[in-house]
């Protein structure tokens, strides 16, 4: 806003003055100033407030895949609702889920601290793996700039997590749970096969899986696939396999294609063995699934990214597992399955409807 004086008024306001000598002799030099300063612009109140408004804080948030990914699009839905009104969030998509090179991952993860950078935030929110590893771990370990973290498989001990700077929610997948349940009904159902993709959180996985079955004492299998083709071939294989009894089918993200009309009927044509999964977005797929809950994730690293914010150190914010899981089922490929299924199953899990696929 711009203000003026009497030596800068325009002409006609010199005009005007001119006039009022002229009919009010009597005005003196004091009210002629008090009529000069109703003549000036003035701030409002409502002006005033809002320029002593202090800035919000700014929050950068590092996903490590792109948009349109299910899980990430829940973390993500849920951190933009809890910290809309506290900080302006910046977000980086790193698009990692099919790049596997660590070169490549490497560059990715520069790019992301160019961006931190350049947004001189308050906190940082990163979620899974590739985010952890290529930008936190080698870029920010015990750094002045705090961080929050999400999504992380199972555990932060492979990237020694917690540091001085963080905290988090680790994501833990209900498969031995989902195992129990089964074997509690069935226990002679004990070979599980184990589907998965390529990097670095399906490498985790893997490690996990096996970790998980020497646990509970099952015979197992595991197999990792670069593409809807192979999966195909596999999964006719293994459907047709005397030793298996359960397939535990975790993620197909990254596969450049899916094509899944064509898979689906696949799948109807040779659904054999019980198929189960960890993960919502793959129950088109499968009879059964216990599910986590991204927006979980994303609740949990805002509520700290405020914490952060209002002066509590990273480091005094305990890492803890994520909680909720979801029982799912898929009415129309669990159907030959009943037998091995727990008697209340049908009823009580949310089910599974393929109007809803987008």
């Amino acid at each position: 806003m711009t203000y003026y004086t009497a030596f800068t008024l325009m002409p006609n306001l010199l005009h005007a003055y001119k006039k009022l000598f002229s009919t009010l002799n009597a005005l003196s030099f004091t009210s002629l100033i008090s009529l000069n300063l109703l003549l000036v612009p003035q701030i409002s109140q409502a002006e005033q407030a809002v320029s002593k408004t202090p800035e919000l804080p700014v929050c950068v948030y590092i996903a490590s895949y792109a948009p349109g990914y299910s899980w990430q699009d829940g973390i993500e839905r849920a951190l933009t609702q809890t910290l809309k009104d506290h900080c302006k969030i910046k977000t980086f998509f790193m698009n990692s889920k099919k790049v596997f090179d660590k070169e490549s991952l490497q560059k990715i993860g520069l790019h992301a601290v160019d961006f931190i950078q350049s947004h001189s935030p308050d906190v940082v929110i990163v979620s899974d793996d590739n985010a952890v590893k290529y930008v936190l771990k080698e870029h920010y370990h015990n750094s002045q700039l705090p961080f929050v973290f999400c999504g992380v498989n199972n555990s932060g001990i492979p990237y020694g997590l917690p540091y001085k700077n963080t905290t988090g929610m680790v994501e833990k997948n209900p498969t031995e749970a989902i195992l129990k349940l089964l074997f509690s009904i069935n226990p002679s159902k004990t070979h599980v096969a184990f589907m998965t993709t390529s990097g670095t959180s399906a490498n985790r996985d893997i490690h996990e899986f096996h970790q998980l079955v020497d646990k509970l004492g099952i015979a197992s299998s595991a197999f990792q696939i670069r593409n809807e083709q192979e999966w195909r071939i596999l999964y006719k294989q293994l459907q047709e396999d005397s030793k298996v009894d359960i397939i535990l089918f975790s993620n197909r993200a990254a596969f450049k294609t899916w094509d899944h009309n064509k898979n689906i009927e696949w799948i109807k044509q040779h659904n054999n063995k019980l198929s189960i999964t960890t993960q919502d977005w793959m129950m088109p797929y499968v009879a059964v699934g216990m599910n986590k809950v991204p927006d979980e994730q994303g609740l949990w690293a805002g509520a700290a990214a405020i914490e952060i914010i209002n002066g509590t150190p990273a480091s005094q914010i305990s890492v803890v597992p994520n909680q909720k899981f979801q029982l799912w089922i898929n009415p129309l490929i669990a159907k030959p399955f009943k037998n091995q299924l727990p008697e209340n199953i049908f009823s009580q899990s949310l089910v599974y409807d393929e109007a809803n696929v987008k």
